[in-house]
C-alpha cells in the first residue's frame, strides 16, 4: 500500500505521539509498504530524515496559514503520487478538514489515530468543535490508542464498528531483562544499597501523574520501618512542590528526583527496579490515554503497578501482570508496594508475564501487522 500519513507531531519532536508514529512507519515500511510523511520542518530534521526508510514531505507555514498549507500539500499528494489510503497521526481540528474534501473527491480513504488526552483539547473553541466532529465522522476508520480512549469516543456518539483499538508499540529488542547480575547491581548501588527494595516511577513530573499520592505512600512505608528507595525520574513544573512535600515528610532519604534521564539510563534503571510504579490518575480532565513506560518497564521483567482511571490500565493485566489499583489513595498504593516486595515469588511471576505479554501482544511487528490489516480493510471497501 501507499500509506500518506499526516501530523504534527514527529521526530525528532520529542513526546509520545510522535514516538508512537515514528516506529509505526518503520514497522510499516518493513513489512513492504510505501510509507511517506506529511509533517512541519523542525530543528534538526534534516539529520533525523536522512537515516529513515520513508520518504517525508516536509513544509514550513506560519501558524495562521498552516490549514491551508496542510490542505494544499495533500492535494499536491493525491494528484501526483495517489496513495491509497491517508493516515491521519492524531486530531488536528480546522487543519485537517481537507481530508474529508479529497476523500469525495479522490475517493481516497483515511483513517485517524486517536489518542484519548487529545479529545478534550480538541474542543478548545467552537470551530474547532465542529470541525473535529465533522472529520471524525466521515473517517473510513478511528483508530483509538487504548479501550479508554474507545470509550470516550462511544461517549460522544461515535458507533462500536467505526472504532478499532491499537495499542503503541514497544521495542522489545532493547527493553528487556538483564541476565547479568553484576550489571544490575552495579546500577542499583548509585541508587541505593543492595538490601533496598528500589521503587521506581519514570514520568513527567505535572499533576496527572499523582507523584504526590506516590510520594506520600512511600513516607507511609518508611514509618513502618520497611528499607525502601523510590526514585523518581522525569522533570516538569511540579518539581519544587515535590521537593518541598518530601522534606515536609522527613523522607528525603528515601525518595530522589533524579531529573530526566536518557533511554539507556531509563532502561538501567528499570532492570534495577524490585517495583515500578506508575499510578497516575485524572485531574481536571487531564488523564494518562495509554501507558507506554509501563510496558517499557513490563518488556523489561518488572512488576509493574498503574491507577486504575484512563488508559493506563491497558498496559496491565491485573494480578497476572501486575496491579491495578485506586491511584487516589496512598494507602492503596502503599499496599501493592509492600505486597510485592514483600512477595518476591509473586513478583518474578508478574514481571515474567509482564515480558510475555509484551513480546506477544506489543513488539512493533505485532502492532503493525494489526495496523496493516486495519488499512487493508479501509483500502479494499472504497474499491
Amino acid at each position: 500500500m501507499k500509506i500518506l500519513i499526516i501530523t504534527e507531531d514527529f521526530p525528532p519532536m520529542p513526546g509520545g505521539i510522535a514516538s508512537f508514529l515514528s516506529e509505526l512507519c518503520n514497522a510499516l515500511s518493513k513489512l513492504g509498504h510505501q510509507v511517506r510523511v506529511q509533517v512541519k520542518k523542525m530543528p534538526g530534521f534534516e539529520i533525523f530524515d536522512r537515516g529513515q526508510p520513508y520518504e517525508f514531505i516536509r513544509y514550513d507555514a506560519p501558524k495562521r496559514l498552516r490549514s491551508f498549507v496542510i490542505g494544499w500539500h495533500l492535494i499536491k499528494q493525491c494528484i501526483q503520487q495517489r496513495p491509497d489510503i491517508i493516515f491521519m497521526g492524531h486530531v488536528l481540528g480546522t487543519r485537517g478538514i481537507a481530508v474529508t474534501l479529497i476523500r469525495w473527491f479522490f475517493r481516497i480513504p483515511y483513517v485517524v489515530l486517536i489518542h484519548g488526552g487529545h479529545l478534550p483539547l480538541a474542543h478548545v473553541n467552537k470551530i474547532n468543535k465542529m470541525a473535529v466532529f465533522f472529520l471524525l465522522r466521515h473517517a473510513d476508520l478511528l483508530i483509538a490508542n487504548s479501550t479508554y480512549t474507545r470509550k470516550l469516543l462511544l461517549e460522544r456518539g461515535f458507533s462500536k464498528g467505526s472504532i478499532k483499538v491499537l495499542h503503541p508499540g514497544v521495542d522489545i529488542d532493547y527493553f528487556y531483562p538483564s541476565k547479568d547480575k553484576s550489571e544490575i547491581q552495579e546500577i542499583k548501588r548509585s541508587y541505593c544499597s543492595l538490601d533496598t527494595k528500589l521503587i521506581v516511577n519514570v514520568a513527567r513530573l505535572v499533576p496527572k501523574k499523582n507523584h504526590i499520592r506516590l510520594i506520600e505512600a512511600m513516607a507511609g512505608i518508611r514509618k513502618k520501618g520497611k528499607p525502601v528507595k523510590c526514585v523518581i525520574a522525569g522533570h516538569g513544573p511540579e518539581r519544587e512542590r515535590l521537593e518541598r512535600l518530601i522534606q515536609s515528610l522527613g523522607a528525603s532519604n528515601e525518595i530522589t528526583l533524579v531529573g530526566t534521564l536518557d533511554r539507556k539510563q531509563v532502561r538501567d534503571l528499570f532492570r534495577a527496579a524490585d517495583v515500578v510504579v506508575l499510578a497516575s490518575t485524572l485531574i481536571d480532565g487531564h488523564h494518562e490515554s495509554f501507558g507506554i513506560v509501563a510496558m517499557e518497564a513490563a518488556s523489561c521483567g518488572k512488576p509493574v503497578i498503574v491507577g486504575s482511571e484512563g488508559g493506563q490500565a491497558d498496559s496491565v493485566i491485573h494480578e497476572k501482570t501486575g496491579l491495578v489499583i485506586n491511584a487516589d489513595s496512598p494507602d492503596e498504593i502503599a499496599q501493592a508496594i509492600v505486597r510485592l516486595i514483600e512477595n518476591r515469588g509473586l513478583a518474578k511471576q508478574l514481571g515474567e508475564a509482564g515480558r510475555e505479554r509484551a513480546v506477544e501482544e506489543f513488539a512493533w511487528e505485532r502492532v503493525a501487522a494489526k495496523a496493516e490489516k486495519m488499512l487493508e480493510c479501509c483500502v479494499s471497501n472504497r474499491m
